[in-house]
């Protein structure tokens, strides 16, 4: 409590008691009324109340704490009751209280204009209040001091064993010991409703090397699995398994899972490492385990690792949260449209990124609704659409499952060959592209049938495969309901 504390002599009116004849402990507010009266229209003071030593040696202004006052229509002379600071401070034998109203204090703005106060100490002078002393009555205990304690203590265990029962896991499958991600009967209900789903009765199984890629239109489910999958939200119903663990909040199988789902949140006043070695700390696992060089490698961020985060680009905060997922290079990286925000560019680098993590024995789960981007670096597939499984597999399988066929030439076919082929029974129509041509096949067409008829017509065939986009694949999966 012991500070600087000035008063500018001419500035100030005190008001001293006699010196306290033992010991005095103030705990509160101490109160006064004095009477002011300004030559200007509003007053300002300054109240604080010292404790003074003896002979003025020492002076105390207990916490430096000081009131402001405004006091209006000043210039006729106004009653005001004064309440202070509350302290706890002790007041020593011999000591004397000083009340002091100033018009000026270091705290504060001087005043602009010139004003003359004039202030007086009125009523029962300086009031203050001490330390409650024993009155001799003895009381019993309210009822609630017993009761209130033991219903706390009883809620609390019935929380605990509530709580155990609730997070209690199945034991781990060892059989899944090396799969990364196994699916059953995935089923999530819309609040308050009994027959409106988020996710229904979805299962799949994701292998380890795989890039796999999570499609459906919007609403078909993908972020809500995906929050069930890290222990955000509980399903209603089914099994997640991850490397043979049931997933559960904080389960601690989650450790060997990265994830970036609906976007990162950044403090935007760190640079863009700090925040990277933040999140890292708050995981409480070793600096060494985090592999932060490569993970910034990914970023690909440079010089601005070292700019707060609030400078950033979309794009850049993109690449940012990436990098925070793939820290400690998890088993199982998860990403929710890693390339949103990315320029082009970016967007092939990401292609390569996700495509090496695989390949070095780790499993990638990506939810994109680039389809040529997905179909360039996904190795599989899972498709959705309200909530069910469309169809899951191999991304050839999925997309050359179609009726149109490229037939891959030696030479150049010219436009009268082109309409010969387009004429064959069981094809619907032919198009001349780079290096061959693109026939549909219709009614009851086939490859097989289609071969003897090219070559009989003498087109230079090297090659016959099936030729479909993602895109159209995807739009024929899900229908109208896109």
């Amino acid at each position: 409590g012991v500070g600087i504390s000035l008063d500018f002599p001419g500035q100030f009116a005190a008001f001293e008691s006699a010196p306290v004849r033992e010991d005095l402990r103030i705990t509160g507010s101490p109160t006064a009324t004095v009477h002011v009266k300004s030559s200007s229209d509003d007053a300002v003071l300054f109240a604080k109340v010292y404790d003074v030593g003896p002979g003025g040696s020492q002076q105390i202004l207990p916490a430096q704490l000081v009131t402001p006052i405004r006091v209006a229509d000043a210039k006729a002379g106004r009653d005001v009751r004064v309440t202070l600071p509350a302290v706890d401070h002790e007041v020593d034998r011999g000591h004397r209280l000083r009340l002091v109203l100033a018009s000026t204090d270091l705290g504060y703005a001087s005043p602009a204009a010139p004003a003359t106060y004039t202030v007086s100490l009125k009523g029962g002078g300086l009031s203050v209040p001490t330390a409650l002393g024993d009155t001799g009555a003895t009381a019993g205990l309210p009822a609630w001091v017993w009761w209130a304690p033991l219903a706390g203590a009883a809620v609390a265990a019935a929380l605990l064993l509530t709580a155990r029962r609730r997070t209690s896991a199945p034991p781990p499958d060892p059989a899944l010991a090396e799969v990364p991600l196994q699916i059953t009967g995935l089923t999530k209900r819309y609040a308050k409703s009994a027959d409106r789903y988020a996710v229904r009765d979805l299962s799949f199984r994701v292998e380890q090397g795989q890039v796999l890629g999570l499609l459906g239109p919007n609403g078909a489910g993908k972020t809500t699995t995906l929050r069930m999958l890290m222990g955000l939200i509980a399903p209603d119903g089914g099994d997640i398994r991850v490397f043979g663990h049931a997933i559960a909040p904080g389960a601690p199988v989650l450790s060997r899972v990265g994830a970036f789902v609906e976007g990162a949140g950044f403090l935007p006043h760190l640079s863009g490492r700090e925040n990277l070695e933040l999140y890292w700390r708050a995981t409480g696992r070793p600096p060494e385990d985090a592999h932060l060089d490569e993970a910034l490698e990914i970023a690909g961020l440079g010089d601005a690792l070292a700019r707060a985060v609030r400078t950033y680009s979309q794009g850049m905060r993109q690449r940012l949260a990436i990098a925070q997922a793939m820290l400690g290079l998890p088993d199982l990286l998860i990403l929710d449209e890693p390339t949103n925000g990315l320029d082009p560019p970016q967007i092939r680098e990401m292609r390569e990124v996700m495509i090496r993590y695989a390949a070095a024995g780790r499993t990638v789960i990506v939810s994109s609704h680039l389809l040529s981007e997905v179909e360039q670096s996904c190795t599989h597939l899972v498709v959705m659409d309200h909530g069910q499984l469309v169809q899951a597999g191999p991304v050839g399988e999925i997309v050359g499952s179609g009726d149109t066929l490229l037939v891959g030439t030696s030479a150049r076919v010219d436009g009268p060959l082109v309409e010969k082929v387009a004429a064959l029974p069981g094809v619907a129509s032919a198009t001349a592209t780079d290096g061959g041509l693109l026939v549909r096949l219709g009614g009851d067409g086939t490859a097989r049938d289609l071969i003897p008829e090219l070559v009989r017509l003498d087109v230079p065939v090297e090659s016959v495969g099936p030729h479909r986009r993602l895109e159209d694949a995807f739009l024929t999966l899900i229908g109208d309901s896109a």
